[in-house]
């Protein structure tokens, strides 16, 4: 089963948040081979960004966070023109930003179901693909 996580999941994996637990067992069911997840590509930029602020992280912590977000085989799609149309269209219509919209085009595409911890996302994603909130996720 394949699943597109959103950086609302996956900053849960390295900051403790509400939901950290649900977010860590979602990236431990992949790991175990359970589950597949996709991302656009700039998931890890988002990431990025969250873990860079995390007072709680060192430096160096910081740095393997990010490493090992793209050691855990998460399929990473690129931005390409068709991408991008269809995440602008979805960001135009549904009112989100286009970062968001590319994660629901992602899902799009790739006839999964958006995994989010963003109420907003979530929203966003009615009737473009099935999503699931981290909180009512069921592993």
């Amino acid at each position: 089963m394949k699943f597109v996580v959103d950086a609302s999941v996956a900053v849960k994996w390295f900051n403790t948040e509400q939901l950290s637990d649900r977010a860590v067992e979602v990236k431990d069911a992949h790991v175990r081979g359970d589950m597949d997840l996709a991302a656009p590509v700039h998931i890890v930029y988002e990431v990025g960004n969250s873990v860079w602020k995390n007072p709680q992280l060192s430096s160096q912590e910081a740095s393997a966070a990010i490493v090992s977000i793209l050691q855990l085989g998460i399929e990473l799609l690129p931005p390409n023109a068709k991408r991008s149309s269809r995440a602008m269209e979805i960001a135009r219509q549904r009112n989100t930003t286009f970062y968001d919209a590319a994660y629901l085009q992602a899902a799009e595409e790739l006839k999964a179901s958006l995994l989010t911890a963003d109420a907003d996302q979530a929203a966003a994603g009615k009737g473009i693909t099935k999503v699931i909130h981290l909180r009512d996720s069921k592993l």
